[in-house]
């Protein structure tokens, strides 16, 4: 008989997962870690999920996609590329930069599963076609392949989500805060725009 499933279930599941998988990392946490912490019965965690395989795969694709998808139509109901900027870094970078455990997932060994990648790609190209109008009036980039501009995109993005990694979960005297400032001030010194 098939078992009913519960959306309250699904997400404890995932929820808890997601906090063992970016504590403990994803190869030392089991499925008996996550019965443990869920208090579910194994054959609930396998009723929604394969396997943990599974499971990290859908932390990360229902996490990305949402705020992915929120991004997409901010940005399409933006009525400039300067507006488009200030909504990647004041909504989007803050918004993802306040999940850690989002961060350490995609960053960790499960970056097999994250397909992180295709994110930073599809990022990446949004980015690009937002600055580059910009780019040209500023004459800051110029010289830049848009190959040059992915691989500056992909530092400044992956460096950003490791800086604040690196700052909440250590003593350093820097919070995320003050990287989303020190980025806020890059923007406004070479593109000219005002946030």
């Amino acid at each position: 008989m098939a078992r009913n499933k519960d959306e309250k279930k699904r997400a404890a599941i995932l929820q808890t997962s997601k906090t063992l998988f970016s504590q403990k990392g994803f190869y030392n946490t089991s499925i008996s870690d996550i019965v443990d912490e869920t208090g579910l019965p194994v054959g609930t965690i396998y009723t929604y999920f394969t396997n943990k395989e599974e499971i990290v795969r859908v932390i990360i694709e229902e996490g990305w996609s949402n705020l992915e998808l929120r991004l997409e139509e901010a940005f399409r109901n933006a009525g400039s590329n300067e507006e488009k900027l200030k909504i990647l870094v004041d909504e989007f970078l803050p918004e993802l930069l306040g999940d850690l455990d989002l961060i350490t997932i995609l960053l960790a060994e499960a970056v097999s599963y994250t397909k992180i990648e295709e994110k930073i790609d599809k990022l990446a190209e949004l980015i690009f076609s937002t600055i580059k109008p910009m780019a040209k009036s500023s004459q800051l980039f110029n010289k830049f392949s848009k190959n040059t501009m992915y691989a500056a995109l992909m530092v400044y993005f992956l460096g950003i989500m490791n800086s604040v990694k690196l700052a909440e979960s250590s003593s350093l005297s820097v919070s995320a805060n003050d990287i989303m400032h020190f980025i806020r001030q890059t923007i406004e010194n070479n593109m000219h725009i005002t946030f």
